[in-house]
């Protein structure tokens, strides 16, 4: 059976679709010109089939196939051979699928693929790696029990019927998975029973994406994939809708670990995964998440009620799917839920008496045309997972276009899934920290305060007649940003490299044709540089909302352009105002001409309501970095004590609630008066239609050019040579049961040589690192490794998270580590270092896949003011020549226990159970292993 799927007309890549003689389905990509390969698997079965007995069982297996097979028995040899030749790899489980993936280099794709293969035909499944495997899954687990999604999504399922397996709890953890003291059956058992009775190559799908040749591919795939064993199994079957009458028509308070005040009405529906080529859940979503004037969003910012509104199919199962109204509610707006769920039920009874509208499909249809037939290319380890799954779900044929393109106009259909957005068949689910200690129930796994109570009888009577005046709620107006005109501009002649085309006093403006991927499109990036905006933390928290608010106003404009496939955006860094707009490159300067037209006339255009709003919205924001991960804290108070001026959070938190209107129209009025704009123009642009981008920005904005003295220059702290730190705090969310440790060393500035020899220095460490402190002792779900720059400066950093063990001890581990990988890079074979060495060359050499990857790399080497646009090319070319002895003698300066110019900073979170060490400010750390303690940030800065 072989099938070639129909492909957009701008992809160069061969394709073919086949099954193997085991009835494994296999997609195969061919394209000469990449220089990394990929591969997915995606396995019909996730934690719906879990064994009862073993809640988290499937996910489990996921972490298990990593750890040595039949004809690889090295726990490592899979990581390590990827990472020797410049590659990496994951999973997940889902409730229906679990998909693995991986990239290497292209000359190594066939040894990936064997190794790959190897985790569906015979793995391990070894005791020693089962009991340390289950620390990770447990750590996992624990890392998401402060998450406000993985709480509500299991508070959702837990709502749901008892006897349907979407109610059950899929992460698992260390009391779900552990030996059955009762029948005597081990984990193991269990592990080797549902990799038996679930992994068949009949219901796998399979995807390979690498140079070689469609022949050549498909005897790779039959070589390496036909002893997967087949069972003849088919997909598993789930018994329907999980939400009966019985567990509809209910109202839902929950508590939230983060600042959040969010309304979701929940409408299970039948399953619409077989819609693809009419999408009439689409059409709805479109309509119902529309932010232009007559729509449900604009309709209750006009009341300060909502700040967000998004509305689309939240799961698209086997068995059943459900649609999905979430709104980001404002403080005033949880006072008025009831007339909010009034707004959006006038909008569905609104679309119903209306009916479909054919104009509406077609617009949307251009769009999707428009958009597959100008679809770049993505990174091929995402693309072969993505396949991979889509082969689940999309006829072969239809794989790449399906996602894409609507083939059929259904009105019936449209009319079939609206008629599920009914009252008597929702959930009402409302979220606010307003509901602590006025809850009764408590979800079993995370631990979520809740309320669970029947809708009220009249207020279901009410929305399911309920209508508004058509000048309050209507259907759109038609799109005439769409673009039409896709005339390629003449590239020939150009060096391939961004030239200057504007050099003066008050700009620098980049230019560079898209002169590799034929694309009509367009980047443009624009940094304008003003001092006003990272002076202190009062000017930095007005330039926050200043930003939000040009933001939200261009945003009924700026929504209708995103439909048509451009972008803009608007957003405030240490160097100044950030201004990008991207997309089809037809009508884009139409979208920047009213960006900047709005930046003019932000004072005219401010309203209090719109301040308060934004201002709320973004007091929010700042409050809820106290519950994002502790490693997230950990890399803020790194950047702290290393980076130029910071402010804690603390700082920003009570700057942004001092911020007054007036501050904010003073802020506006001076901000841009005086800037250096430096722009790149990358792509479907000539040189003169590039300079009238910045044209647009001077006649709107109007500055003179900035005085030399004011331009933001930040620097970094230069610690002392052979000088260790330790700064330690306790988690901002005390209810976080997990600690974190990051230990960064600072090496040296930013050259090609230092960054080639770093670079290579953090490659090798990566793998074993990994290895050792998070698959060998356990430490935690999240270890990582790697090079960071602050500022133009190198540094090795580390970072390991997790509920077992105090951050001091974590420390430890990370020196430790150290000097056994010391002794691994001494006593590395000759070749296994040229092969690293190959693979960290490609790597840097490897090509751009779509033109905003290469409009990237050209505009941070623009923003740094460096102008290195071949860095990479020449950073390869320094670590041709590095040797072994280079980087043990990087090592051994910089990162070596008592190392000459070593200098480290060990910052240490504590969570809610673990005791932080008193020690004084600048003395000698004695606990924790060494090291002179940094007690407070800001007096450590002076």
């Amino acid at each position: 059976k072989m099938v070639v799927p129909q492909k957009s007309p701008a992809d160069d890549r061969a394709y073919k679709v086949l099954e193997l003689p085991n009835k494994l389905t296999v997609l195969l990509v061919s394209d000469p010109t990449t220089d990394k390969s990929a591969a997915a698997m995606d396995v019909r079965v996730g934690h719906l089939s879990d064994p009862a007995e073993y809640p988290g069982l499937a996910h489990f297996l996921e972490h298990m196939l990593f750890m040595g097979t039949e004809k690889y028995p090295d726990e490592n040899e899979y990581n390590t051979y990827l990472s020797s030749h410049g590659g990496g790899s994951n999973a997940y489980t889902d409730t229906e699928d679990t998909n693995y993936y991986f990239d290497v280099n292209s000359d190594h794709f066939a040894g990936a693929v064997d190794r790959f293969a190897q985790f569906f035909i015979a793995p391990l499944f070894t005791e020693s790696a089962t009991e340390r495997e289950l620390k990770a899954v447990d750590s996992e687990n624990s890392k998401n029990k402060q998450n406000d999604f993985w709480r509500s999504f299991q508070l959702m399922k837990g709502m749901a019927r008892a006897d349907h397996p979407f109610s059950k709890f899929g992460t698992g953890n260390s009391e779900t998975i552990k030996d059955d003291e009762e029948t005597g059956k081990t984990v193991r058992e269990a592990l080797l029973e549902f990799h038996a009775k679930y992994y068949s190559a009949s219901v796998m799908k399979c995807c390979l994406v690498g140079k070689e040749s469609i022949p050549e591919l498909e005897k790779m795939a039959t070589a390496s994939f036909s002893d997967i064993p087949n069972t003849d199994i088919t997909d598993p079957v789930f018994p329907g809708n999980p939400y009966t009458e019985k567990e509809l028509k209910k109202a839902v308070e929950v508590v939230p670990i983060k600042e959040a005040r969010s309304l979701d009405l929940s409408f299970p529906m039948g399953p619409i995964r077989d819609m693809y080529d009419s999408k009439p859940a689409t059409y709805i979503s479109h309509l119902i998440g529309h932010e232009s004037g007559g729509s449900i969003l604009q309709y209750l910012k006009s009341k300060n009620w909502a700040n967000e509104l998004w509305g689309g199919p939240s799961r698209n199962c086997s068995d059943w799917s459900s649609f999905q109204i979430g709104i980001e509610m404002t403080e005033e707006g949880l006072k008025h839920v009831d007339e909010i769920v009034d707004v959006c039920f006038g909008y569905i009874n609104m679309l119903k008496a209306e009916g479909p509208k054919e104009w509406i499909y077609e617009e949307n249809l251009t769009v999707q045309s428009n958009t597959f037939r100008f679809l770049s290319k993505s990174r091929p380890q995402g693309y072969a997972c993505s396949l991979a799954e889509k082969l689940q779900n999309y006829k072969p044929e239809d794989v790449l276009s399906g996602p894409y393109l609507t083939t059929k106009y259904e009105p019936e259909l449209i009319k079939e899934i609206m008629g599920y957005l009914r009252p008597d068949n929702m959930i009402m689910s409302v979220t606010a920290r307003e509901f602590k200690g006025k809850t009764k129930l408590t979800e079993k796994w995370y631990g979520t305060e809740y309320n669970e109570s029947p809708l009220d009888p009249a207020n279901i009577e009410r929305w399911s007649k309920i209508t508004f005046p058509s000048s309050d709620l209507h259907l759109p107006e038609k799109n005439d940003l769409i673009a039409t005109d896709f005339e390629l501009r003449d590239s020939s002649g150009f060096d391939g490299r961004p030239k200057l085309i504007v050099n003066s006093d008050l700009a620098r403006v980049w230019y560079k044709p898209d002169d590799k991927f034929s694309m009509p499109k367009l980047n443009v990036m624009a940094t304008l540089h003003t001092p006003h905006v990272y002076s202190d933390p009062d000017s930095y928290c007005c330039a926050q909302i200043w930003s939000g608010c040009l933001n939200e106003m261009t945003n009924e404009f700026a929504y209708m352009a995103s439909m048509a496939g451009l972008s803009s955006s608007v957003s405030c860094s240490r160097q100044g105002v950030e201004v990008s707009v991207s997309g089809f490159n037809h009508k884009l300067h139409v979208l920047m001409a009213k960006v900047l037209e709005t930046m003019k006339s932000f004072d005219g255009l401010l309203t209090d309501a719109l301040f308060n709003r934004i201002k709320e919205k973004t007091v929010k924001q700042m409050k809820n970095f106290y519950y994002s991960q502790p490693y997230s804290h950990a890399g803020q108070a790194t950047d702290i004590i290393l980076g130029p001026v910071r402010f804690q959070a603390h700082e920003r938190v009570e700057a942004m609630i001092g911020v007054e209107i007036d501050d904010l129209r003073v802020f506006a009025a001076k901000v841009l008066k005086r800037t250096n704009v430096e722009m790149l123009v990358h792509g479907n642009a000539t040189e003169e239609e590039a300079k009238r981008f910045l044209d647009v920005i001077v006649s709107s904005v109007n500055p003179k050019p900035l005085y030399p003295s004011t331009a933001p220059n930040f620097r970094v702290a230069r610690l002392p040579r052979g000088v260790d730190y330790v700064y330690r705090f306790k988690c901002y969310n005390d209810q976080e049961a997990n600690s974190c440790c990051q230990d960064i060393f600072q090496l040296e500035t930013d050259t090609v040589a230092s960054a080639a020899s770093s670079y290579f220095l953090a490659h090798l460490i990566n793998e074993p690192c990994f290895d050792i402190l998070r698959t060998k002792e356990t430490l935690g779900y999240i270890v990582f490794s790697g090079r960071k720059s602050c500022e133009q400066i190198l540094n090795i950093h580390f970072i390991v998270q997790g509920d077992a063990n105090p951050p001091d001890y974590l420390s430890s581990r990370i020196e430790a580590f150290l000097v056994t990988f010391r002794s691994k890079l001494e006593e590395m074979p000759d070749k296994e270092f040229l092969e690293n060495r190959e693979a960290v060359m490609e790597k840097l050499l490897e090509k751009d896949k779509n033109l905003s990857e290469e409009s990237y790399r050209y505009f941070s080497q623009i923003q740094k003011g460096l102008y290195v646009f071949d860095k990479a090319k020449k950073m390869a070319e320094a670590v041709e020549n590095l040797s072994k002895a280079d980087v043990l003698d990087l090592f051994d300066n910089y990162l070596a226990k008592g190392a000459p110019c070593r200098s480290k900073v060990s910052t240490r979170v504590f969570g809610k159970d673990v005791a932080m060490p008193i020690v004084e400010e600048g003395s000698e750390d004695e606990e924790g292993g060494g090291g002179v303690v940094i007690k407070e940030l800001s007096e450590f800065k002076r």
